[in-house]
């Protein structure tokens, strides 16, 4: 039983990863987002977004489900209108934004606990966390955060996710938390007794690695950053269990903090990367796509002109 679990799960989270890092990259190469005003990422950035990730959790089990869902909501809104909207006109990206999200919370409402319903909800999901993790990993890459960055948090990661997971039980409360809720941030899906699924967290992180080894290294970067994230984001976490039992709970399912086995193989990644060339940064990735004539969609604020200078330039 736990053997076939843990294929499934492997199998889930391969193809949830590479699946989403694989847009991830595709977006990075054709889309180019407007740079949010907020200065080069440096380590405060870094240390601000740890600081989330340790406090939105514990928020997240605190909070009533009708102000749980209605935050992810808001969430999810947010992310899927950064990937979306420089790819789909306004007013069919809003229509589907709102009908995936509807159809998301409808579904979990009414129609779980038959096999249908529960692939549907899957589906649904699938959907929202891979547009959200592709159009967020984009901002932040995009907006000034290279791979050493990420690096670091990656490695910060690795041992936040086995203290929460072996020492104090956050994670996998959380994960009960979120289980046949509204939105529930994952990647996932179920067939017959099983059911496994991979978080955003996970796949952000490694979309983030993705991108940004693409960019600041090339095709190295891309292929070494597969290469981890296959092995060490998804194989290995997913069949752990069958050698680990604590990562087992009976009756309830498999939680494996995979960012203990990705974060320290990242970090000695980038380095090993590092030691080629230095890491690229955005301006000369846009100087390098600019003279090799590569088409890209242009994010760009409308520019209105004032009612005086039309006048005179009447």
């Amino acid at each position: 039983m736990i053997v076939q679990q843990s294929l499934f799960q492997t199998l889930v989270a391969l193809v949830g990863s590479l699946a989403s890092v694989t847009c991830a990259l595709l977006y990075f190469r054709r889309v180019r987002l407007e740079r949010p005003a907020i200065g080069t990422f440096n380590g405060r950035d870094i240390v601000m977004i740890a600081f989330f990730i340790i406090v939105l959790p514990i928020l997240y089990l605190l909070l009533p489900d009708v102000v749980l869902t209605g935050f992810l909501v808001v969430t999810f809104t947010s992310a899927l209108y950064i990937a979306l909207s420089p790819l789909i006109p306004a007013r069919v990206m809003w229509v589907g934004i709102v009908a995936l999200l509807v159809a998301n919370i409808w579904i979990t409402e009414t129609l779980l606990g038959t096999k249908a319903g529960w692939q549907l909800y899957w589906s649904l999901t699938s959907i929202a966390v891979l547009i959200a993790a592709v159009g967020v990993s984009n901002l932040y890459v995009q907006g000034g955060m290279r791979l050493g960055h990420i690096a670091w948090f990656a490695l910060f990661l690795a041992g936040y996710d086995a203290f929460f997971s072996m020492v104090i039980p956050l994670t996998p409360k959380l994960a009960d938390a979120f289980e046949g809720r509204p939105l529930d941030p994952s990647i996932g899906f179920t067939i017959g007794l099983y059911n496994a699924n991979i978080g955003l967290g996970d796949l952000l992180i490694y979309c983030l690695f993705a991108v940004a080894a693409y960019k600041g290294f090339g095709r190295r970067g891309a292929i070494a950053a597969f290469v981890i994230i296959t092995i060490f984001g998804a194989i290995i976490p997913g069949m752990v269990p069958v050698l680990i039992t604590r990562f087992v709970r009976q009756g309830v399912g498999i939680v494996v903090p995979a960012q203990t086995f990705f974060g320290p193989v990242a970090f000695a990644t980038y380095f090993w990367l590092r030691s080629f060339a230095p890491e690229r940064n955005m301006q000369q990735w846009f100087a390098t796509q600019d003279a090799l004539g590569s088409p890209v969609v242009r994010v760009r604020r409308p520019v209105r002109t004032r009612p005086a200078l039309a006048s005179a330039a009447r």
